[in-house]
């Protein structure tokens, strides 16, 4: 498993799950690119967990059906996407900050190779913390090959 794979299923990890907005906002400041680059190429990793079910995603509601009131967004990944899609803006105003109603989530399928993954970064006596640095030089481009992609 590559760097931002494992770091992608540690953000979600928890149980509590992560705001798009924080998400893709350390994206986004760790890739050093366009926003509009980088919107899309969210996306597309996000298709990615989404077809092999290394995440989740929907929102908290105030009635919602899940624990807390999670609200699972359920169809094929590219619908969820397309969701999710059509919330992740970038026209916000000059003193505005982007939040967006959406939140990845756990799976087990997604635990348990996060699991998987740290145990063996562990055994391996290599770093257990997530950490997107190191996945992107100092000029924004890929360190390692496929570094920018979901690689299990």
């Amino acid at each position: 498993m590559n760097r931002l794979t494992y770091w992608l299923l540690a953000t979600v990890y928890d149980g509590t799950g992560e705001n798009l907005w924080a998400w893709s906002g350390n994206l986004e400041r760790a890739r050093k690119r366009p926003l509009g680059e980088t919107r899309e190429w969210a996306l597309t990793i996000l298709r990615d967990l989404l077809a092999q079910d290394l995440v989740a995603v929907g929102n908290y509601e105030p009635d919602g059906p899940g624990r807390a009131g999670w609200d699972e967004w359920h169809g094929a990944p590219e619908a969820v996407a397309d969701r999710v899609a059509e919330i992740y803006t970038l026209d916000v105003g000059e003193d505005e900050v982007p939040f967006w109603p959406c939140y990845l989530m756990d799976t087990e399928a997604g635990n348990r190779l996060y699991d998987q993954e740290r145990a063996r970064r562990e055994e391996a006596g290599d770093e257990v913390i997530a950490r997107l640095d190191g996945i992107w030089d100092a000029d924004a481009d890929v360190i390692e090959p496929n570094g920018d992609k979901v690689v299990l």
